[in-house]
């Protein structure tokens, strides 16, 4: 009998690793998968040789001439696809609207899929729809939202003119502003500066532990019982804990009424009263005010970061915007409006969303059912990658793309052009719901720093514009001195 069981164990064991390595019928092409492995080992040997993940599988995909790359990352199948026609169907249609349902996205939704980034179906389809009109109906996206702007605005100039005397780090202060306009909206109140210090350093402590983490975590889950430490679970589970009791502390003081304001989660905890309500729950909420704080605490900033960046390293470009911000605006505040009158401005400004795409792998998508893309069959539940990046350097759709040219963005008649080929906030029913704030706070504080101050480099020594690509795109550390305009 003994024999017998082990011959069976013995085949089921063969007949899995046999299935693990074979390629779905009509799958894209790309590695070879090896068992429990799949491909991972070759990936990570490649990100390591060109520096992202993202660079990573764009090289694979030119090794293997495809637009649509299959690849296997421990046992979960994953389809990357490039080209500004794949990557527009992804974005627009509704078979690639879901998201995965792995451990690690449960895991960075603070232990279930909820919320709205990471939700799908229902869920995400209600409670997205109900955050955007809410958000709206309490100001953003509104004249109360430029007016928060600006007030950040003032606050940054007034941070740079009591630092001026010793070189700036960019980075604290902008994304202090865009948290604060964000909390306002959804808490109701401006963030205290201790606790916005701490929030900040939590939140980029937590990505850089989800960018080391997310290779093993994500592909073998049950990592986490032999090396909880090792494999970054620890550490994770702490700052989500830590996260999770800042936003439980707001929605505490919101239902004893502590919070004078009329905001999102006054509104989220109303419709939590109302019959047939199943899924508008404090859990829900808590996930959804931590999309919020993770989408707004480092994206936004980080753009601006680039910018500050760009024209410290190229003086000529920075008198050009200056020239035509003075000229066009003397000493008036900014304001969005201005976005069509300040046309290198904005070029300039979209061209740094382009050069420094922030997130240059968006996603990830769940296809909802069979699809095929390029002729490549994409079976139901797979897991899509969106190279969004590859699409912002693609030599067919922009000239020159390696260099550094706002003109690109302005046609003969002095009008912005091209914007149909960028895609810094995605497009299609999950485009970003935060664009508008990151549009005009990213016009409004740039011209408004432009307008008051020189941007010199600080040490005599240009930093270096290389970024560092992880989960996104920033700028490595440097500082600058700004000197006040006469």
């Amino acid at each position: 009998m003994l024999p017998i069981i082990a011959s069976v164990l013995v085949l089921l064991i063969f007949g899995c690793i046999i299935r693990s390595v074979t390629k779905p019928k009509k799958f894209p092409p790309g590695p070879k998968w090896y068992p429990i492995f799949g491909c991972s080992t070759l990936v990570q040997k490649y990100t390591k040789l060109y520096g992202s993940q993202w660079k990573a599988l764009s090289q694979m995909a030119k090794e293997y001439s495809t637009q649509v790359l299959g690849i296997k990352l421990g046992l979960e199948p994953i389809v990357v696809v490039f080209g500004e026609n794949n990557i527009r169907r992804v974005f627009m249609e509704r078979e690639f609207e879901g998201r995965p349902n792995s451990f690690f996205i449960r895991l960075r939704c603070l232990g279930k899929r909820m919320g709205i980034t990471f939700a799908d179906g229902e869920l995400w389809r209600e409670h997205r729809h109900f955050t955007v009109k809410h958000l709206k109906n309490v100001g953003f996206g509104k004249t109360a939202m430029e007016a928060e702007i600006k007030k950040e605005l003032q606050s940054i100039i007034n941070y740079i003119n009591t630092h001026k005397s010793k070189p700036i780090n960019p980075k604290t202060i902008l994304a202090m502003s865009v948290m604060n306009i964000l909390w306002k909206f959804t808490a109701g109140e401006r963030i205290q500066e201790d606790r916005l210090n701490f929030l900040l350093g939590l939140l980029s402590a937590r990505s850089k532990a989800f960018s080391m983490a997310g290779g093993c975590l994500n592909q073998w889950p049950w990592i986490r019982f032999l090396l909880p430490e090792l494999s970054g679970f620890t550490l994770i589970k702490q700052m989500n804990q830590q996260i999770s009791d800042i936003i439980e502390e707001t929605i505490a003081r919101h239902k004893t009424k502590t919070i004078n304001a009329d905001d999102f989660m006054y509104s989220f905890l109303e419709e939590m009263n109302e019959d047939n309500k199943k899924s508008f729950t404090e859990e829900q909420l808590k996930i959804i005010c931590l999309d919020i704080l993770i989408a707004g605490s480092q994206t936004t900033s980080n753009v601006l970061e680039f910018a500050i960046l760009t024209v410290l390293r190229n003086k000529v470009i920075q008198q050009k915007i200056y020239n035509e911000i003075s000229n066009t605006l003397g000493d008036d505040t900014p304001s969005w409006t201005d976005s069509s009158r300040l046309v290198y401005t904005m070029a300039f400004l979209l061209e740094v969303q382009r050069y420094f795409t922030i997130v240059p792998l968006a996603g990830p998508r769940r296809v909802l059912e069979d699809v095929y893309l390029d002729d490549y069959l994409i079976p139901k539940d797979t897991t899509v990658l969106i190279a969004v990046g590859d699409t912002h350097f693609d030599p067919s759709v922009w000239e020159e793309p390696k260099k550094f040219i706002p003109e690109r963005f302005i046609d003969e008649r002095g009008a912005i052009k091209n914007t149909e080929h960028m895609y810094p906030f995605g497009i299609g029913r999950r485009r970003c719901p935060g664009d508008s704030l990151a549009k005009s706070f990213i016009f409004i504080v740039f011209v408004g720093i432009m307008q008051a101050f020189r941007i010199e480099c600080s040490n005599g020594v240009l930093p270096s514009e290389e970024p560092i690509i992880g989960l996104i795109s920033s700028a490595r550390p440097f500082t600058a001195e700004f000197v006040p305009r006469q």
